[in-house]
């Protein structure tokens, strides 16, 4: 990391800026006293331009073995779920300290137990996550993650006194749980928990045989960087989600997808088209796998034309985004108001920037009684831009309508105001 950071011109100091660790915290992994997580690998990879070179010395110990500590951690630790006497809730993953004066708190760790047919197991549980993510399209966090943490407890508690046999099958039941916790808590506003449950993920899959997740879990860091506006980034880690051809095609595509995302941020209209072609191919070649909930959204349809519009906007053609957007909105299914909200906000954004308020107006009323009850940071990105433009023509009565009510949106807890 030394060697690659000097290479790039980059001291110690400007590193820690970079990833947001300390200075002395990154000294200690220089000189080996401390030995990195895979987030952390991935953080320095991108700082430092290292094309993978980082983060293969980390993961790759983790696929054979070699962090034998950390996997076992995933089995041991336990994890508390409760809340506190003025009724928060709150979640508290192993080693760290759980609120003072609990009202009520449960750990869950090596005491579930489970004897019966595990397949009839697992189809039940495949059945609740598939009942988690709709519920997830038409409620906020607060609503839909306690019940996801507590059957990712349990599932794992399950799988660590399981046979030998029957353990891959519910690690990587787990996993998926985990995985869209993470998702979950990024739609809450809170980055390093998600980032945390997604690394939490990738163990379990691991645990489970499954080494796919470990790529795609660079996939959700990638969408992380989007939302934070940080094209580098975002292209960096979505190119080293590309490299293994052995990877499914689904997970590959989703990557390049988010490869042109990133290029758009950057204003590389030429990248951007080619890593959306290459998604295209390779999403339209993937295939099921195992009967298995896909990774990924399910809720959006013609999910490479609407990326595709959101990449026009970010390239700055606000009118021929609008175009691609809104033609793509009308055919979300009636309950999938997460997915749709956040495309109808972004074509409305971009119908608003062309100078369409007419039409701005018009789609985003037609998702504005859902926005509160989704609650999604990543949304409320869009949201306060749109409002910046809204602001901008006073003059025109519907938008000063639609603005107020998205300023009351923005102010409602997990908001912010908007200026």
């Amino acid at each position: 990391m030394r060697r690659r950071r000097e290479t790039a011109g980059i001291s110690l100091t400007e590193l820690g800026v970079r990833v947001h660790y300390s200075k002395g915290h990154l000294s200690k992994i220089e000189s080996g006293q401390k030995a990195p997580t895979v987030q952390l690998a991935r953080l320095c990879d991108a700082a430092v331009d290292a094309e993978g070179e980082l983060l293969r010395l980390v993961a790759d110990g983790v696929v054979a073995g070699a962090s034998v500590r950390e996997l076992d951690a995933v089995e041991r630790d336990g994890w508390t779920l409760g809340v506190t006497p003025g009724g928060a809730g709150f979640f508290v993953p192993g080693g760290e300290q759980v609120p003072k004066e609990t009202e009520f708190g449960m750990t869950f760790g090596d005491r579930a137990t489970y004897s019966g047919d595990v397949t009839t197991l697992a189809a039940m549980f495949w059945s609740r996550f598939e009942t988690a993510r709709r519920l997830g399209q038409v409620a906020g966090p607060a609503v839909v993650l306690p019940g996801v943490i507590a059957d990712t407890q349990t599932l794992r508690g399950v799988a660590s006194n399981a046979s030998q046999e029957d353990r891959p099958v519910l690690w990587r039941l787990a996993a998926r749980y985990a995985e869209f916790a993470g998702w979950m808590t990024q739609e809450a506003g809170d980055d390093r928990m998600a980032l945390w449950w997604t690394e939490t993920a990738v163990r379990m899959a691991v645990l489970g045989g499954d080494h796919s997740l470990s790529t795609y879990a660079l996939v959700r860091q990638a969408d992380v960087a989007l939302h934070a506006a940080d094209a580098l980034t975002t292209i960096s880690l979505a190119r080293q989600a590309q490299v293994d051809e052995r990877i499914p095609a689904r997970i590959r595509g989703l990557a390049a997808q988010r490869e042109a995302q990133g290029h758009a941020l950057a204003g590389d209209h030429a990248a951007c088209r080619r890593a959306l072609d290459l998604s295209a191919e390779l999403l339209g070649a993937a295939e099921a796998r195992d009967g298995t909930p896909e990774l990924g959204t399910t809720h959006t349809p013609d999910l490479s034309v609407l990326v595709g519009g959101w990449c026009l906007y970010d390239l700055g053609l606000p009118a021929e985004a609008a175009e691609v957007l809104d033609r793509g909105v009308t055919r979300f299914a009636p309950d999938a108001h997460r997915s749709r909200a956040r495309y109808v906000t972004r074509a409305a954004l971009a119908y608003g920037t062309a100078g369409e308020l007419d039409r701005a107006c018009e789609l985003m009323t037609s998702v504005l009684d859902h926005l509160h009850l989704i609650d999604s940071a990543t949304i409320r990105h869009d949201l306060r831009q749109l409002t910046q433009v809204l602001a901008r023509r006073q003059n025109h009565a519907v938008a000063r309508e639609v603005r107020q009510r998205l300023v009351t949106v923005l102010r409602m807890p997990g908001g912010a105001p908007a200026r």
